[in-house]
């Protein structure tokens, strides 16, 4: 089986080169053409000589997902796509036009695993179970793929997709990284955020090696006896020990860390906002409230009366408050709901 080239990064591309006689200069060019613009074939290359074009598609493959299947909103104009790995699992990737049109932030939501080993309630992938982590190659394709699409370039990545990424830390951040990169894709560090359910060893890693991205974290409960039942990952990683992590060593300099918040019927109470209020009382975070979405978890989705009511309180916390809204309701928009239905039919 052929490698993919997507999963080198620039320096091991120049490597590449150097070791069959070509200038270092060529992995730029190369970056270029996969990145920039976006080509599915080697012999595409035009300014590659006809013997390093024949080397390369010899060698390598460019493009490691198949699109199964495509939604597109009727409401909002977001659209899902379903993609097939190379040894047949199933992940999904979002394009969400933010204010509903084709200007402004264009978002990609990139999966960063097959599956999902951490079984959050709430959380439709967590019923696929865990596949396989993503290659590096696979998650930089998702993109490729999406701006192939839909003839679009986004400017905005979130890794809030299938799985978690700190499971996958390498390969996420090399992803990351390349997307970055000038001859990459080119997104600004304050466009990529790398969203966490609360993986304390890889948000200390994060810090520790500086890395510019944003980060997001899952709270998504107040009371921690419940956050440990709907979040497994409370039981290794309790949240008072990752908001200790962040007050001694995250940076003041820093974008603030995004606390995430999926309101239920049940988690959005006077005493879940007064908890909330004092939680991070040292941190500089801001607050992205979430709608719960329809699925097969049993859980109460909460009215807009009581979601009001909750952020009236939150008000007064004096940090930034976003309110997610519910991005392609009508096409399974939540992850993991598309992907689910693919698994369920390939196992009857």
């Amino acid at each position: 089986m052929k490698e993919f080239i997507k999963n080198y990064s620039l320096n091991e591309i120049e490597s590449l080169f150097a070791s069959i006689g070509e200038k270092s200069y060529r992995a730029k060019q190369l970056f270029n053409w996969l990145y920039e613009r976006n080509v599915d074939n080697f012999f595409e290359m035009t300014n590659f000589s006809k013997e390093l074009r024949y080397y390369l598609d010899e060698h390598y493959e460019i493009s490691p997902l198949k699109l199964v299947d495509r939604k597109k909103s009727t409401i909002d104009g977001t659209e899902k796509f379903l993609f097939k790995t190379f040894d047949g699992h199933f992940i999904e990737s979002v394009f969400i036009r933010n204010d509903g049109t084709n200007e402004g932030r264009l978002t990609i939501c990139v999966s960063s695993q097959a599956g999902c080993p951490m079984g959050c309630a709430f959380c439709e992938t967590a019923r696929i179970g865990f596949k396989r982590n993503l290659q590096t190659a696979e998650i930089l394709d998702q993109i490729n793929q999406v701006r192939r699409l839909t003839g679009l370039k986004n400017n905005n990545v979130v890794f809030m997709g299938m799985g978690e990424p700190f499971l996958n830390y390498d390969n996420v951040l090399k992803a990351a990284d390349i997307m970055n990169y000038t001859f990459g894709f080119h997104i600004s560090v304050r466009k990529i955020t790398i969203s966490t359910c609360g993986m304390y060893n890889g948000i200390e890693r994060f810090i520790d090696e500086k890395r510019p991205y944003n980060l997001a974290i899952s709270l998504n409960d107040t009371d921690m006896a419940k956050r440990a039942k709907h979040m497994p990952v409370e039981k290794k990683y309790p949240m008072q020990t990752i908001i200790r992590l962040l007050e001694n060593k995250f940076p003041a300099s820093r974008n603030r860390v995004t606390i995430e918040y999926i309101m239920r019927k049940d988690n959005i109470s006077e005493d879940d906002a007064q908890r909330l209020k004092t939680m991070f009382r040292y941190n500089r975070i801001k607050l992205n409230l979430i709608p719960l979405n329809k699925g097969k978890h049993n859980l109460e989705i909460p009215t807009q009366e009581e979601i009001n009511k909750f952020i009236k309180r939150l008000e007064i916390m004096n940090i930034p408050i976003s309110i997610r809204k519910s991005a392609g309701s009508d096409i399974d928009g939540a992850c993991g709901q598309l992907s689910g239905k693919y698994y369920s039919t390939n196992s009857k």
